[in-house]
């Protein structure tokens, strides 16, 4: 599980920060280090994860997409 004490540790206020930690390691080719935090995660933390991470990627690409289609 990962604690409140965890995330000062990383600099974080948030769990979602976390979890976009785990996303940018596995952007950054950091697959090791992204397995190594997503199995700090407790069972609860995991779900989790992956509904925050699915809205955040969601959101993202949609941003992008914008970005992209306003600059033809």
């Amino acid at each position: 599980m990962v604690s409140l004490e965890t995330l000062k540790e990383y600099g974080f206020k948030t769990i979602n920060e976390y979890y976009e930690y785990i996303l940018k390691s596995l952007v950054n080719g950091q697959h090791k280090q992204a397995k190594t935090l997503a199995e700090a995660l407790s069972t609860a933390q995991k779900v989790d994860a992956i509904e925050y991470l699915e809205d955040y990627v969601s959101k993202v690409a949609s941003e992008c997409k914008t970005l992209i289609l306003n600059a033809i």
